[in-house]
């Protein structure tokens, strides 16, 4: 098998309404673009699909994260034109990558489609090729940006109705923590909150500030609450407040720091899906169990987290859940959901088909 062909899509798909933020709250929740710095809301940057076309007819399916992405997509596709199986080993492919997030994004996306191909190739799961799975059901908590109590208390009713058993939201330091985590307990008095401020809460006196607000709730974890590259102010938390921390990193570098140090009671993990899968049991080993981290994906982006999920056998729910927020998931079928979890696919690669209407309907010009 011989790579022919690999076609690149750029694709804008909007969120369905009052899934992200009250109205009125301006938060983009994301860094600027990489490439081009651009500063938008994560929604209304470009995703993409990218196709890995074979001699024999076979067409492996890859999604990177958002931005603008289109310059450095399109050279690593052309160094891939032409490769055979043999020349491209599972875990080591011959591309530019390295150990951060900026190097990895473009390496990510095809490792993903050429997993699918080998997948499809040799009729046997994404997760079989990243080592076997570990379980057969990730769970995944149920999502939303920062919103009023009153919109909060909606959208967890919608969670509840619809099968979750958890939550992470959005929030910064001034907003009204205390009173969202009422509003969820009283619609689902079960559910465990993530809260999660993109390092917002500033610094130490910032996150135990807010972690007195919520004495009367249990079950409330941190994730990423100050500024992860002070590692002693994780230090300092967890010997101060009672909630659980989580650190967002997304390099093995970063993840032997704060293992080292004890700085996380949990992780959650990007990363290629190779990576990923070894950085996670890593993790587990060192008794830290993880989630996989994700970014309000399309369906294929987050089909490949569930195999990776499923292969690290990730113990906490994992956020996979951009594809029932987003209002198309770019697939012919939705991933199969149940009781809180999705279900992990045996059919060959990653286990979807790309929605051609879908992708006709919502492709840009890059």
């Amino acid at each position: 098998m011989k790579i022919v062909d690999v076609k690149l899509h750029a694709v804008v798909v909007p969120m369905k309404p009052e899934v992200v933020h009250s109205a009125g709250v301006e938060d983009r929740l994301c860094a600027p673009d990489p490439v081009t710095g651009r500063s938008l809301n994560f929604w209304e940057f470009p995703k993409w699909i990218v196709e890995l076309v074979a001699d024999n007819g076979l067409i492996g399916l890859g999604e990177p994260r958002r931005g603008d992405l289109h310059a450095p997509l399109k050279q690593y596709a052309e160094q891939l034109i032409g490769k055979r199986v043999i020349d491209l080993p599972i875990g080591n492919l011959p591309l530019p990558h390295g150990d951060s997030y900026e190097s990895y994004i473009i390496y990510e996306a095809f490792e993903m489609a050429w997993l699918d191909l080998l997948g499809k190739h040799l009729g046997v799961p994404l997760w079989h090729l990243l080592g076997g799975k570990l379980v057969d059901r990730v769970p995944i908590d149920f999502w939303m940006g920062r919103m009023t109590p009153d919109d909060t208390a909606r959208r967890a009713h919608w969670a509840v109705a619809n099968g979750f058993h958890g939550v992470k939201m959005k929030c910064t330091l001034d907003d009204p923590i205390a009173d969202r985590v009422r509003a969820v307990r009283e619609v689902a008095p079960s559910f465990p909150i993530v809260l999660d401020p993109n390092e917002r809460f500033l610094n130490p006196a910032g996150a135990m500030h807010v972690a007195r607000s919520l004495e009367p709730f249990d079950r409330v974890i941190f994730e990423s609450p100050v500024p992860q590259q002070r590692l002693d102010w994780y230090v300092l938390l967890r010997a101060k407040i009672p909630q659980a921390i989580a650190l967002h990193l997304t390099s093995l570098q970063e993840l032997l720091k704060a293992i080292k140090l004890d700085a996380a009671d949990y992780y959650n993990l990007l990363g290629p899906l190779v990576e990923f899968s070894q950085w996670a049991r890593l993790a587990q080993a060192a008794g830290c169990p993880t989630w996989r981290g994700t970014g309000c994906d399309l369906g294929i982006r987050d089909a490949s987290s569930l195999h990776a999920a499923a292969a690290a056998g990730c113990q906490l729910p994992s956020d996979i859940i951009g594809s029932l927020l987003r209002e198309d998931d770019l697939i012919v079928e939705p991933l199969a959901f149940a009781d809180g979890c999705l279900l992990v696919s045996d059919q060959p690669g990653l286990g979807v088909e790309l929605d051609r209407q879908a992708l006709k309907h919502y492709r840009v010009t890059p």
